[in-house]
């Protein structure tokens, strides 16, 4: 038995649970002696770092990220840190590794703790897992906020960018510069970043009148290694592409992997746009025309919406307040990479 066992038992918050363990007054006698009742019968001693964690109410946040090397991932993390830091409040980074059962794991691990809310990029946004226990977590009055990717048919808040939109923008960009051999290094599709940017790809084609060709379609996973290996792939089709849109920062990096390795340049032998900015390249001379974000606001909205939800908890007591989207808006930055390649 953990407190949130406790609490389901009783029909009660967990934190009201914490506060008949640590002696607080703020509780009515009868649901006291209810909570006291249930923790004799089920024999439970509280873990001592959670009672200590849990005076008065917990400050942590748990945020689970996919990939905790990812520069993107760092820097919504900073985001989170900077705005919890406003609240007073502690965030506690946990990397899934892209590894499912890491991160039902993790979450199962998380409800044994006195957490006030998650912040969460979830892996894919058709698992059950994932859903299920978030939904459980929720309904124990801990607000889950997802980040980046969605779950779907899910009931939660999130903060997203208009990635549908972003996309179908870099893409127009190929166009414009009088590209109609264009390919794409997808990320999965079964998470929202990934399928929405290979909408816009495909929307953009679709409104040049240019047909999308299946061979010019490559999964790079959004991982480097993977990417290395689409954009292999797509260099060396007989007809091959004279653009690649690069649906990530990972993926871009795979992709410039591959052409120095092979001596390729970008506006000689290849065209690129890429999906997000990589910061560091601003060192090399590399200069990439790409589909921009405001990464770091994407983690404080988190971090706000999450805080939204603890001043309403008291107001609506178990009532389920409506679902919030956040929708961060997407940038082009032309920088000359898109140029047709004669």
């Amino acid at each position: 038995m953990n407190i949130y066992d406790i609490a389901m038992e009783a029909g009660v918050s967990p934190a009201t649970v914490s506060r008949v363990v640590n002696g607080n007054k703020n509780v009515k006698d009868e649901t006291r002696k209810k909570v006291l009742k249930i923790i004799e019968e089920k024999k439970y001693v509280p873990n001592s770092l959670a009672r200590n964690l849990s005076v008065g109410d917990s400050q942590n946040i748990a945020f689970l990220a996919p990939d905790i090397e990812n520069p993107f991932f760092s820097k919504i993390f900073h985001g989170l840190l900077d705005t919890a830091n406003q609240y007073g409040y502690n965030v506690f980074m946990y990397g899934t590794n892209d590894d499912l059962l890491t991160e039902h794991r993790i979450l199962d691990e998380i409800k044994k703790e006195m957490i006030k809310g998650i912040v969460i990029i979830p892996i894919s946004d058709k698992d059950k897992g994932t859903a299920e226990r978030l939904e459980k977590i929720q309904k124990n009055q801990i607000p889950v906020v997802l980040l980046d990717r969605d779950i779907c048919q899910s009931d939660f808040d999130g903060v997203f960018s208009t990635d549908y939109e972003g996309a179908c923008e870099g893409v127009q960009c190929l166009i414009r510069a009088g590209h109609k051999k264009i390919a794409i290094i997808t990320g999965e599709l079964d998470t929202r970043p990934g399928r929405e940017r290979f909408r816009g790809y495909k929307k953009a084609l679709k409104d040049a009148d240019i047909k999308q060709r299946t061979e010019y379609i490559v999964n790079g996973m959004f991982k480097e290694a993977e990417s290395y290996d689409a954009c292999k792939r797509l260099m060396e089709i007989d007809d091959r592409p004279t653009a690649i849109f690069t649906s990530s920062n990972l993926t871009t990096l795979g992709c410039l992997k591959y052409l120095k390795k092979n001596n390729l340049k970008i506006g000689r032998d290849i065209s690129l746009v890429c999906f997000d900015e990589i910061r560091e390249l601003q060192y090399s001379d590399i200069c990439l025309t790409v589909v921009d974000r405001p990464i770091y606001e994407m983690g404080c909205a988190a971090l706000e919406l999450l805080e939204y939800n603890f001043l309403m908890e008291n107001k609506m007591k178990n009532e389920r307040i409506v679902k919030k989207t956040n929708l961060l808006k997407t940038k082009l930055i032309v920088r000359g990479s898109e140029k047709y390649v004669v």
